[in-house]
């Protein structure tokens, strides 16, 4: 009995390990809208504590802000723009975020997190946003969740998928 409870609770377990990836809230926004931005983190790494949490953002994405995580030192790189432009609120903009990271926690691996940012989804309705995310926990350990479907394919067939928020029209 108890062999067969193990098997089922393996089988039952099994495919939501594999689901088990870091994730974004909302997963679907306007174009062009602020949004509110959440990084969910539901495990660390085998075993290990999440130490570290880096999100890319792509070119675009002209206002990015990280929520401050109490235990949490926030980095934000920046990338030169090719050329300035003009931002909502009529300043020029000669740069953009590239890189936020949280690190310190740490976040135990048996709970879970988000970590936070406003963002101004890029003006392209019908498109989407993708977030590639590196989780760096401790002992040096890391999961690089930057998997991206190829045509016809389905998110949830990578083994780490890139968080990715659907652009809809306003």
């Amino acid at each position: 009995m108890r062999l067969a409870t193990a098997a089922l609770a393996a089988g039952l377990l099994g495919p939501l390990a594999a689901a088990a990836h870091v994730t974004v809230d909302p997963t679907t926004a306007p174009a062009g809208s602020y949004q509110r931005v959440a990084l969910r983190v539901p495990h660390g790494c085998n075993g290990a504590a999440t130490t570290r949490i880096a999100v890319e953002l792509p070119e675009g994405v002209y206002t990015a802000k990280p929520m401050p995580k109490p235990g949490w030192r926030l980095s934000i790189e920046r990338r030169a723009l090719p050329q300035a432009v003009r931002n909502p609120h009529g300043h020029e903009v000669e740069q953009e975020v590239a890189r936020i990271a949280w690190e310190g926690g740490p976040l135990p691996e048996e709970q879970y997190e988000e970590f936070v940012l406003l963002l101004q989804l890029p003006n392209e309705p019908g498109g989407s946003l993708t977030l590639p995310v590196t989780q760096g926990c401790e002992g040096g350990k890391a999961e690089a969740w930057v998997e991206r479907p190829a045509a016809g394919q389905h998110a949830h067939d990578l083994a780490r998928p890139a968080p990715v928020i659907r652009l809809t029209p306003r």
